[in-house]
This record gives structure tokens, C-alpha cells and sequence, in this order.
């Protein structure tokens, strides 16, 4: 019966926000499917099949609006659930130089490694290989700018990393090893992807992004690490064909980029932990993050 709760309680945040994603479209179609007819008309079968058709391309049409809401609405529920889990904790972390110096750090390291693996797949054209993303991101990048910057650039990370690096890591570390809850999480937030190159993505950058988090001590740093990944990803997509040698100046030079943000956060000392027996006993001793 722990087992099952445990198990539950790692999955339930994915599940959670699939349902409000569901229920989400449920009601914009719904809505549109009323809008579109008298409440007193008949309809044939034909013209409820109609209408159902036309209710599921506006769904298609607007699935960023639809993402948005539905993340609007899990960051004020998951918010909740993350500060009691931080609360477990027997420990609090206390950041001690460089506040403001380890979220470059971690600027650098996103917006090096995105680019440089966006490069790569647009340099040998590996979209080809991966018809469900290619789809995908024809849909996703055809709606509007501000849109895809409100949705993709903030919203939407904020989610999943309070889903994932938030909830579902720390439960993991909370209940056996920490370096299996990395692994797992991980794993889970590929799958939750969905396509072959978005899975292998999303499993090499959790990785990353909970290397900035043990790094930093602080949870804001996966976020920023996540915004500012997106935010490069959709800059790249403006831009128009580079030559081979612009892809290969490029791909190394921010991979190059990513490795110096990398390596800063790990020679840097940014927090220490401070354990909450020791310190309710007026012990000051603390452990440095390294």
C-alpha cells in the first residue's frame, strides 16, 4: 500500500496536468460547438459531425492558447504542493556569494547547449527521421509570435519544471537515492515528450538542468535554465538557413559556450546547507555546496 502511494505520488503530477490540459479543451470546445448553434436547433448527424470537426481544428489551431491556460492553471495547484515538499526537508539551504553571478552561469549553459543542439538537428536535418515532431512544430511555430513567446518562453517551463524538477524529483530524493530520482525524472519528463528527438532532448537538458539545481541550491535556477533554453530555441527558429560552415562555426562555438557555463557552476561554491536539528540546537555548522 506505500508502494502504491509512493508510485502515485510521482506520477500524479503529470496526471494532474493532463487532466486540466483535457478538461481545458473540453470546454473551449464546448463553448465553440454552443457559439456556433441556436440552443432550440435540431441537428442532423451529418451537421453534429460537422460541427465536432470544426470544433477539433480550432483546437488544433489554438493548441499554444490551450497549453497556456492549462499551464496558468497547474503553476497556482503545483505551487502548493512544491512548498510542502520543501518543507520536508531536513535541511535549508542558505546561498552565500554570487546570487546574481550563478543564474549567467546558467544562461550561458542553456542558451549554449540549445543552440548548439538546434544547429546539429537543422544541420543534418534530423526532423526528417521524426515525422510526429516535424508535424508538431509546424503547428506549434505557425501561430503567433507573442503566443509562442507567452507560452513556449514562460509559461509552459515554469509547468514542468515545477512538475517535474520540482514535485517529482524531490519526492524521488525523498524516498530512496538521489542519483536514481535524477535518472527517473529524467526518463519521465523524455516520455512525457512524446516524439524521438524531443525524447532524447528533453532527457539530455533534465540532466542539465538538475545539474544547475544541485549546482545552485536553488530551485529558480532549472526555471531560468528552462526559460532561457526555449527562448533560444524559438530565436533559432526566425532565423533562415545558415551555410555548412555557418553550422559548423556555430555548433561548436556555443556548444563551447555551454561547457564554460557548465564548468562555472562547478567550480563555484553558491549555497550551504544548513540542517534544521543542528540549527534549532544553536549549532551554526554548515555544509558548502560544491
Amino acid at each position: 500500500m506505500d508502494g502504491l502511494k509512493r508510485a502515485w505520488g510521482i506520477v500524479s503530477p503529470m496526471v494532474i496536468f493532463l487532466v486540466i490540459e483535457h478538461v481545458v479543451s473540453f470546454f473551449a470546445a464546448f463553448t465553440f460547438m454552443n457559439s456556433k448553434v441556436d440552443a432550440a436547433e435540431m441537428l442532423s448527424d451529418v451537421q453534429v459531425r460537422e460541427l465536432q470537426e470544426a470544433a477539433a481544428d480550432m483546437l488544433v489551431n489554438n493548441v499554444l492558447l490551450m497549453s497556456g491556460i492549462a499551464a496558468l492553471l497547474s503553476i497556482l495547484i503545483f505551487y502548493r504542493a512544491l512548498n510542502k515538499e520543501w518543507l520536508k526537508r531536513p535541511y535549508r539551504i542558505l546561498p552565500i556569494s554570487g546570487v546574481f553571478r550563478r543564474y549567467i552561469y546558467v544562461i550561458l549553459a542553456a542558451v549554449g547547449m540549445t543552440t548548439a543542439f538546434n544547429l546539429g538537428v537543422n544541420a543534418f536535418e534530423l526532423f526528417r527521421y521524426d515525422i510526429d515532431y516535424a508535424q508538431i512544430a509546424r503547428g506549434i511555430y505557425s501561430e503567433p509570435f507573442y503566443m509562442q513567446l507567452l507560452v513556449i518562453g514562460f509559461l509552459m517551463p515554469i509547468a514542468e519544471e515545477m512538475m517535474f524538477r520540482g514535485l517529482i524529483f524531490e519526492r524521488l530524493s525523498h524516498y530512496g537515492n538521489e542519483k536514481a530520482g535524477i535518472i527517473l525524472t529524467s526518463i519521465l519528463f523524455g516520455v512525457y515528450h512524446g516524439t524521438m528527438i524531443q525524447m532524447l532532448y528533453a532527457f539530455v537538458f533534465s540532466l542539465l538542468m538538475l545539474y544547475a539545481y544541485k549546482r545552485t541550491g536553488t530551485f529558480l535556477a532549472p526555471v531560468v535554465f528552462h526559460i532561457a533554453s526555449n527562448l533560444s530555441a524559438l530565436a533559432m527558429n526566425q532565423l533562415r538557413p545558415l551555410s555548412a560552415m555557418g553550422y559548423s562555426v556555430g555548433i561548436v562555438l556555443f556548444f563551447l559556450i555551454g561547457l564554460f557555463g557548465l564548468y562555472q557552476l562547478k567550480q563555484s561554491k553558491l549555497f550551504k546547507v544548513i540542517p534544521l536539528q543542528k540549527r534549532r540546537m544553536g549549532d551554526i555548522s554548515v555544509e558548502e555546496g560544491e
